[in-house]
């Protein structure tokens, strides 16, 4: 009986005589579930289990296979999580993939495990032959594995939804149908022969002698540098980039008459010239050597072969049918197919793409032949495939023929309309019926992008192209000239410029003739373009030729150019697509009508050219989906659904299109029917002007870049980009049933639709004969056309109007060369460490011009690691080629002048300029904007969130590199700046952008924010904003500005609650003087929502809400505190309140330089309360990166390290204790003690505090605290006085490193982050002289280790445990804090002991609880009614759980009042 072996994971749990496995805690753990059979697998038994249950909270299911791994020499505790970990010989099927040791062997076998539901069979066998079978539900799904060894035990992995299975015994005469041969190769066979079962147990005779059975797949006898997987069905060139032959691969058995034997390109590399080889042989694979014998290439051989290379064939060794076709094989690229079959009258037939290429060679009648395949040149992996009719068909509409079948080069020539010829250079394309040229690998190759016009230029005809897509990974842009070659005829070069007759060239802004250069120096660079601008050239009458840029002439580029010329560009370097511009039909590059009013916010232009009347366009007929579609995509259902199969298995690949353009009015809508949980995104809708025949289907719609228009998410794409990510639904968010529809209405805008409401208009100025396009993306699986109609059948609805404003693609980018852990995301705008702390330096891509200012943002962080970013400039010359290698592993190893900042300190290269320059960049957080300028005057400079720290550094050359070092917590940044915007040409006043409406939509904004709107700050569309409010307020602009429209006060509170290290400021706009008293803010823990009236006063909100009014604080409507802050009713027109709830839960209240906490320790949610009250008649709401006057350390308050209570007079209100007695003789014991100053926080970032009870009762401190997650209590340091710390550890030496800075970490509250505030404070007592080794080391030491010096310790403190409490009472008992006696100050002439303590940020969770192990006696009551008194003293042993943050002294004696 087959059962289970004992050896299992740690969560497994068996039943039913081990019959039964179950994983415990499904719900919480996904693995830790891997089970073993109890015996080896028997040859042609099948090992067969039931699922039993399923959980839905996780991805993934059962994973089954064998192993040479013996459970019984298996360790329980080895036993690895997942079954994917076990290696020496593990073949395993997860989903639908086939596994060897963790590595694909087939990327797509039989039915997914992953669908299998409860009740369901799964199971195994190996056959006589060694071949591996599965088996669902009792049917084979074919061989996975042609071998495995005998000696083998099934493993299984309870994996994520597989929750528990059975052991299922197979019936016998199950058991005997499945191992006869036969059932497992029928499932792999490719031709009609069928053989009839056996009627007996016995297992038929092997089949493995008849190679010519079985799927075709690659012989193991190979080329020497030939890499095989796939199961044999996919050959590889080792070290492509270093060696082009040595790669000849041939089929494990001989092709069968009329049997095709196809192949696809699967990479390619554009280091060598050349490509791949193919064809047939009569040599046998099995007489050859492995790697001996087989030749260099296959055209060597000079018997028995017919090859195909380039666009000639070679029978034995000599050109027979040479050219053979129009199409080079050299000029196939990846995904293309390419087939051969010997026919059964001997002939020879080749394959491209699907599409037959006529007979090659003849007389190959009764010889066998084997298929064969060289990878030269730049081809390096084939995979052989089936055939694919859909695929084939898309394909070849991509293919670059020569011939054009149809359209002939007379009618193409003779045509009127100015368009690019189809011919071209093999990494160009011609697209938008010839309109558009483009190199579609862009980001992979930088040339081979010639293309020139399908006729002649008139006389003074413009040919003028413009540019629609560019790539920053290249140096040099478009070129563009004329040419006597015709299209057809020319040899296209790699460059235009090249070419060494006939051929004048505008490149960068010289001229060049036939390869030479003419003029140097002639106009604008056009390298210097960006997206949107205009280069065309002209040839006048007279013969002299004119270049223009933008509309403006550059003068004349050269004489006597000749008559019959073609216009040519070349998409070189950074120029990826270009569209011609047609004069003839006055066709306007700023295709927009900025004469209309924007409707909403996300209205964009299409930028499109509409369907050339030319072209026949059906509109009539019903509405379904066109047979033409996505390699992923089905249509069924009559063209009404559309589904995709293997949506577990693929999230794109699946776009649609409709059979028809749309008409006006004409709804196209769909209806979701199935999703799927394991991908995110989900359907994407639009529509296009490219009809499905001459689409070339991508991976997702988003990535066509011309004449298309989508929505994705919330966000509206046009041409790639995106125009607005506040469209008013979001598509992510549709659920099965949900709709979506499409409409071009007849005045010309597109709106979408959703379940059945319009979302209103996304687009104006679209074209007439659009198709309706969905993308079948991410968790949407299926869609069906619902109905069709005009705009009567659907419902309006009216959306407030948004206003957007245009895109700005002049951003600084990063450079592609960077540190080894460095990557690049969001075009190049985004660099992320990936691992480790270090080995992380980006550059900027290019120079910094004078006083241009290079701005990141900090996006991630890790306090995993200690220190933060490092930012500077440098003088090494980076570019895109730059050796990796070359990149040093921090910024101080740069091998070029390197000016940087690094904590507060300035460095070149390893030298210190200057300390205590800056806030210490370590201390910043999540967030926060960093730039680095480099001014006319030849200094540097750092700002840090908008602030200017001054001069760093003087007398620094031109021609600089920004570089950052994401070092230590800092894993990620975002460029946020902008590059200075190349100058417009004089009397070009088309805009760069195609958006619509750009100049109105600021004449939307209120008056109100004119003077703001005009600065560098615009209007922010935040979720923050105004909310619920009195009768007599109104809202406008978004519900950012507040109005009272009539009596003398008004309530409006915020629309969301305040979110912590949000900031939230308030600008009064209007005042009224008849009023008195001003405007009144606070905060409040009721829901605007549930208050059932809005109060007439602020002042009268009850139960949690505390409001700040003139100069007084009030709490649930009775004022606490008078003389609290500064007077609102001072407050004048243009004033910002600002407001902040910060990371320790405190809210903060910041006017003229003033602050004062309103409330502390908040838990829940709160509201802002605003009280239009008295004089102010109109305020502004603004939230985060919109406020438009950042506060000065605002950082510091966000992480409640600096303490913001109202500055009076005495100056002890905000923190500063410097005229209190006390902490005067502290800080001269403090100065007695030589510390190193190094060691503490320097003021102002945070300041020393005195805890004396005179300043504890000024600021309104509270006895009892709380902080940590979960909250835990302590008490606040009364008769003490606290020193930050910033004390940064080298872990390499062992010792603190105060000038470099380079420390693990720091140990100060404001540096440890935002992590930190979630562990608990508490209090570690030692002597005196015990200090200085602890602020040495870094961290607190074990009491053991000073007993080599303190004898005379207690035995109880000399352990290897670490002692501290939250009762400060506790610690600094003299059995802990043993005091210091006699300290005689030198001022007051008193004769005082002196204790110390550490103040400490532990780890919840590390630490162990227990009663006092010393009595304690001073303990005010109303403190120790707040503890419990049996879980005061917290032990440790582990010194990395606990962070000093503070120094605390206490000076006993002291007369405090």
């Amino acid at each position: 009986m087959l059962r289970f072996h004992k050896t299992c994971g740690s969560l497994i749990e068996f039943s039913n005589n081990y019959r039964s496995a179950e994983r415990k805690r499904a719900e919480t753990d996904f693995n830790e579930g891997v089970v073993f059979s109890e015996s080896k697998l028997k040859t042609n038994t099948i090992f067969q289990v039931r699922l039993d249950r399923k959980v839905g909270f996780w991805s993934g299911g059962i994973q089954l296979g064998v192993t040479i791994v013996d459970p019984n020499e298996l360790p329980t505790e080895t036993v690895p999580q997942s079954a994917t970990e076990l290696r020496y010989g593990t073949w395993l099927m997860a989903s639908k993939t086939i596994l060897k040791d963790g590595e694909m062997l087939m990327e797509n076998y039989g039915y997914d495990l992953e669908n299998l539901q409860e009740g369901d069979t799964v199971g195994l066998m190996r056959t006589n032959q060694g071949a591996l079978v599965y088996f669902i539900q009792g049917v084979s799904q074919g061989v996975a594995v042609p071998f495995v060894p005998e000696d083998v035990y099934v493993v299984i992995n309870l994996y994520g939804k597989c929750a528990k299975l059975s052991v299922v015994d197979v019936q016998p005469y199950e058991q005997c149908s499945n191992t006869v041969e036969f059932v497992v190769h029928r499932e792999i066979e490719t031709d009609t022969t069928t053989v009839e079962p056996t009627t007996d147990c016995r297992p038929v005779q092997s089949m493995d002698n008849n190679s010519s059975r079985d799927k075709l797949r690659f012989h193991t006898k190979c080329g020497p540098l030939v890499k095989l997987s796939n199961n044999q069905r996919t050959a590889e060139r080792r070290r492509p980039l270093e060696e082009f032959n040595n790669s000849v691969v041939l089929t494990h058995r001989p092709l069968r008459e009329n049997e095709l034997f196809q192949i696809r390109i699967d990479m390619l590399v554009h280091k060598w010239s050349g490509s791949i080889e193919f064809g047939l042989i009569t040599h046998n694979p099995e007489d050859f050597n492995y790697g001996v014998d087989f030749p260099a290439t296959l055209t060597v051989l000079r018997n028995g072969s017919v090859i195909m290379s380039g666009n000639g064939i070679l029978h034995d060794g000599k050109a027979t049918n040479s050219p053979y076709i129009g199409l080079n094989l050299d000029q196939l690229q990846e995904g293309d197919r390419l087939g051969v079959m010997k026919k059964s009258n001997g002939d020879v037939v080749y394959f491209v793409n699907g599409e037959s290429q006529g007979v090659a060679a003849s007389g190959m009648v009764s010889q066998q032949v084997w298929g064969a395949v060289n990878l030269y040149g730049m081809c390096s992996r084939v995979t052989i495939v089936d055939r694919n009719d859909h695929e084939e068909y898309n394909l070849r509409l991509n293919v670059r023929d020569p011939v054009v079948d149809s359209i002939s080069i007379t009618s193409i020539e003779e045509t009127s309309e100015l368009l690019f010829h189809p011919h071209c250079g093999f990494h160009a394309a011609v697209i938008n019926n010839g309109r558009t040229c483009h190199r579609p690998e862009a980001s992979q190759d930088f040339n081979h992008g010639v293309v020139l016009t399908n006729r002649k230029l008139k006389s003074n005809e413009m040919f003028e192209v413009r540019l629609d897509k560019m790539v920053k990974k290249w140096a040099g842009s478009i070129e563009i000239g004329v040419t006597t070659h015709r299209p057809t005829s020319l040899e296209y070069p790699c460059t235009m410029t090249n070419v060494r007759s006939g051929t004048w060239m505008m490149t960068g802004n010289g001229i060049m003739h036939n390869g030479q250069s003419v003029i140097d120096e002639y106009g604008q660079s056009l390298d210097r373009l960006k997206v949107g601008d205009r280069v065309g050239v002209l040839r006048k009458e007279n013969g002299d030729l004119h270049f223009y840029v933008n509309g403006v002439d550059q003068g004349i580029a050269s004489s006597d150019v000749p008559e019959a010329v073609y216009g040519v560009i070349d998409l070189y370097g950074q120029a990826a697509q270009a569209t011609i511009i047609s004069h003839d039909n006055n066709y306007s590059d700023n295709c927009c009508s900025h004469g209309h009013d924007i409707d909403r916010g996300s209205t964009v232009c299409f930028g499109g050219v509409s369907t050339p009347s030319g072209d026949a366009v059906t509109v009539s007929g019903d509405l379904k989906f066109h047979s033409l579609h996505g390699k992923n995509a089905r249509i069924s259902n009559n063209g009404v659904t559309a589904s995709r199969p293997n949506a577990r298995g693929e999230f794109n690949a699946a776009i649609v299109v409709s059979n028809r353009p749309l008409r006006d009015n004409e709804l196209f809508e769909v209806t979701i029917e199935k999703m799927v949980d394991r991908w995110s995104g989900n359907i994407e809708a639009g529509v296009t002007t490219i009809r499905p025949e001459n689409l070339l289907f991508p991976n997702t719609m988003t990535d066509i870049d011309h004449d298309t228009i989508m929505l994705s998410g919330s966000s509206i794409m046009s041409g790639g980009n995106t125009i607005t990510t506040r469209y008013a639904c979001n598509l992510d968010c549709l659920t099965v049933g949900s709709r979506v529809g499409m409409m071009r209405k007849s005045d010309n805008t597109l709106h979408f639709f959703i379940n059945g409401e319009d979302m209103g208009v996304a687009a104006q100025d679209v074209p007439q004969n659009i198709y309706a396009v969905v993308d079948l993306y991410g968790q949407c699986a299926q869609v069906s056309i619902t109905r069709v109609g005009d705009a009567s059948m659907v419902s309006s609805q009216v959306v407030e109007s948004l206003i957007s404003l245009p895109i700005n693609d002049t951003a600084h980018r990063f450079s592609v060369c960077g540190g080894k852990h460095i990557v690049l995301k969001n075009n190049n705008l985004t660099a992320s460490r990936l691992r480790h702390f270090n080995n992380a330096l980006a550059f900027s891509s290019t120079t910094l011009e004078a006083d241009e200012t290079f701005e990141v943002r900090i996006t991630e962080v890790s306090a995993k690691w200690a220190g933060a970013l490092i930012i500077g400039v440098t003088a090494l010359s980076i570019a895109d080629d730059f050796p990796a290698s070359r990149i040093p592993t921090r910024i101080n190893g740069l091998n070029a002048d390197t000016w940087y900042v690094k904590g507060c300190s300035v460095f070149k290269n390893q030298q210190l300029l200057k300390q205590n320059y800056c806030v210490n960049l370590n201390r910043l957080c999540l967030g926060d904007r960093v730039g680095i300028r480099v001014g006319q005057d030849t200094c540097l400079r750092l700002t840090v969130n908008g602030e200017d720290m001054g001069v760093a550094a003087f007398n620094l050359p031109k021609k600089l590199h920004a570089v950052l070092e994401l070092y230590g917590s800092t894993t990620a940044v975002t460029i946020t700046s902008s590059v200075k915007s190349i100058v417009a040409s004089p009397g070009d006043s088309t805009p760069a952008t195609g958006i619509a409406g750009s100049d109105s939509a600021h004449s939307l904004i209120d008056d109100s924010t004119q003077a703001r709107s005009s600065s560098t700050c615009h209007i922010g569309l935040t979720s923050m904003m105004f909310g619920r409010h009195a009768l007599n307020v109104e809202l406008s602009n978004g519900d950012m500005v507040a109005r009272r429209s009539s009596g003398y006060q008004g309530i409006v509170f915020s629309s969301q609650p305040m979110v912590k290290g949000q900031l939230i400021q308030i600008q009064v706009d209007k005042l009224n003087p008849k009023w008195n008293s001003s405007v009144i803010v606070g905060v409040t823990e009721i829901c605007p929502d549930k208050l059932p009236n809005i109060p007439t006063s602020s002042l009268s909100l009850k139960n949690g809400s505390w409001i700040v009014a003139s100069d007084s604080l009030y709490e649930n409507g009775v004022r606490v505190k008078e003389g609290f802050c500064y007077n609102l009713d001072n407050i004048q027109v243009g004033e910002v309140l600002s407001i902040l709830l910060d990371l320790q839960g405190n809210v903060h209240l910041i006017l003229n330089g003033t602050s004062a906490v309103i409330r502390t320790n908040v838990v829940g949610k709160i509201w802002l309360v605003v009280d239009l009250y008295g004089e102010t008649e109109q305020v502004t709401f603004f939230a985060g990166e919109d406020c438009p006057k950042p506060t000065s350390n605002i950082n510091l308050v966000l992480n409640g390290n600096l303490d913001t209570s109202f500055c009076s007079d005495k100056g002890i209100l905000c923190g500063d204790s410097s005229q209190c007695e006390y902490f005067q003789a502290c800080q001269r014991f403090k100065s007695s003690l030589c510390l190193p100053e190094a060691y503490f926080v320097p003021p102002p970032t945070e300041i020393p505090t005195c805890f004396c009870s005179k300043c504890m009762q000024i600021r309104g401190d509270e006895l009892v605290k709380e902080q940590g997650d979960p909250m835990e209590k302590h008490t606040a340091p009364r008769n003490w006085v606290r020193f930050p710390l910033n004390i940064n550890f080298d872990i390499n030496n062992g010792s603190c490193d105060q000038s470099m800075m380079t420390g693990l970490m720091s140990n100060s509250t404001s540096s440890l982050s935002n992590v930190l505030t979630t562990w608990h404070v508490a209090f570690y007592g030692l002597p005196i002289y015990h200090v200085r080794q602890v602020m040495d080391y870094g961290q607190l030491r074990f009491p053991d280790v000073y007993c080599a010096v303190d004898e005379s310790k207690d035995e109880k403190v000399g352990t290897t445990e670490l002692i501290f409490s939250p009762l400060i009472q506790y610690a600094s008992l003299d059995d802990f804090a043993a005091p210091k006696k006699g300290y005689f100050d030198s001022k007051t002439k008193q004769r005082m002991s002196v204790k110390t303590i550490f103040e400490l940020l532990v780890q919840p969770g590390s630490y162990r609880t227990s009663p006092p192990s010393y009595p304690l006696q001073n303990l005010n009551h109303n403190e120790a009614e707040k503890f419990d008194i049996n879980n005061i003293e917290w032990s440790t042993k582990e010194q990395g759980a606990t962070h000093v943050a503070a120094l605390l002294l206490c000076l006993e004696g002291f007369a405090i009042e």
